[in-house]
């Protein structure tokens, strides 16, 4: 029998309007959005609160079976779900995702301990191992992560070759885009300085719009869909909007700590925000806000990727690089995008949620509250704010990069296929309710 579930009392965006309404949920997914009340075996109140589709983020690093010290399925999820996330694509971190083995055990260990829906990435794909696209494309894998700079780079000559595999296939490649030879070059005049700021200043705006415009001319010369990672910079959005201008099949995310912190921040946290791509200008994270705006980017991402903090500690040139960034994905995004204009609702769905969906090719049984679809929902406390900390975030480290950071658009309630996870901001839900994106991405 179909259990039912009554998510009443919401404010929904419809057709461009935001409406009061009610969601019925039976056998885990959407089956009507009125004004009128139903009659349902379970009632969540939504106390006049936003609903919207639970988020999908096509790039976190959750799980690596040699670094579980960072993050591992039961943390990385249950920090996604109060960062309003239902849908994880899990991010290659050091073990390189290239065979049956590995995204067998990764599966598994989200089937097992994962609170929301699941996918990985395929790679590191470089000269030697990029055959394993065919294979790892039978089991579900869509997306493929290729480096252009250090430490996982591909040769130039195999680009393309790896490309036309990915087209093939209807895959996408993942480009983490920054031109080596600009680095080094870089490097030569900053690695003399051991103050953090030396490191953001050695990579530049000019290296990332380089390396996109040589990935996308690839794209091109052999059909291929690319997908940008962590954007970063003002010339990386002049870039993208030139590309997206003629026609090149381009996709392109954002991150939280692009969007928040500058460069300047190293100053006081030090190798706390050291990330990669490096932090850059206000005038870039200004661009990058209009460039979220206009449609040049299309998703917000976590780039998740906490490390010990004894990892982070010393020499800037060695500290590990990455922030936990899950919890803050939606509540950051409402709260400096959509309560300060510079994002519409609309948008702010659009990137959190619709996108991603489409680009895994799984719009709209993911991403929507259309009837129909799954019943991934993210009721927003539009209400109250929380403070971010480390002493009350659900991440596996023990610090936290947006420390003392006041946010509003919080969860209070979270839905993954129907069932309750998260209510009235207090986990609720057991791991297991979440499916294999793969699976699903093949029958859409």
């Amino acid at each position: 029998m179909m259990h039912s579930t009554l998510l009443r009392n919401v404010k929904l965006y419809w057709q461009g309007d935001v409406v009061e309404g009610n969601v019925l949920i039976a056998d885990g997914a959407v089956k009507a959005v009125s004004k009128r009340e139903f009659t349902a075996e379970t009632i969540v109140d939504g106390e006049g609160f936003l609903a919207i589709p639970g988020g999908i983020d096509l790039h976190a690093h959750i799980y690596d079976p040699e670094h579980t010290d960072h993050e591992d399925w039961a943390s990385g999820s249950l920090a996604a779900l109060y960062g309003g996330v239902t849908t994880l694509i899990d991010m290659p971190l050091r073990v390189s995702v290239d065979n049956l083995e590995v995204l067998k055990l990764k599966i598994s260990e989200a089937t097992r301990s994962s609170y929301v829906n699941y996918g990985v990435t395929g790679g590191f794909i470089n000269e030697r191992n990029y055959q394993c696209i065919r294979d790892l494309v039978e089991h579900g894998v869509i997306t493929f992560k290729f480096f252009t700079c250090r430490p996982f780079t591909i040769r130039d000559e195999a680009i393309p070759r790896a490309l036309k595999l990915i087209a093939d296939h209807n895959a996408i490649a993942v480009f983490h885009a920054e031109d080596e030879s600009l680095i080094d070059f870089r490097e030569e005049s900053q690695r003399a300085r051991s103050d953090p700021a030396a490191y953001h200043e050695s990579r530049s705006g000019y290296a990332e719009a380089s390396a996109i415009m040589k990935a996308c001319y690839y794209a091109a010369e052999t059909g291929a869909r690319v997908h940008i990672a962590h954007l970063s910079s003002k010339e990386g959005v002049e870039a993208l909007r030139f590309l997206k201008q003629r026609g090149i099949r381009v996709t392109a995310e954002v991150t939280p700590h692009h969007l928040y912190f500058t460069k300047s921040d190293a100053e006081k946290l030090g190798n706390l925000v050291k990330v990669a791509p490096t932090l850059k200008g206000a005038e870039d994270r200004e661009e990058l806000w209009r460039g979220l705006s206009e449609g040049v980017i299309d998703t917000l991402a976590s780039d998740n990727a906490p490390a010990p903090l004894n990892k982070k500690q010393g020499d800037v040139w060695s500290a590990w690089s990455g922030v936990p960034s899950l919890e803050v994905m939606i509540p950051l995004l409402y709260t400096l995008g959509f309560l300060q204009g510079r994002l519409s609702l609309k948008r702010l769905i659009e990137v959190v949620a619709e996108n991603p969906a489409k680009i895994l090719g799984v719009y709209p049984v993911k991403g929507s509250l259309g009837v129909g679809s799954h019943a991934d929902i993210v009721v927003l406390d539009t209400r109250r704010s929380r403070v971010i900390s480390a002493r009350s975030h659900h991440h596996k480290v023990e610090w936290n990069p947006w420390e003392g950071v006041e946010l509003r658009g919080v969860p209070y309630h979270v839905f993954v296929n129907g069932h309750v996870i998260v209510e009235k901001g207090e986990l609720v839900g057991e791991p297991g309710k979440g499916i294999y994106i793969g699976d699903l991405s093949k029958r859409v």
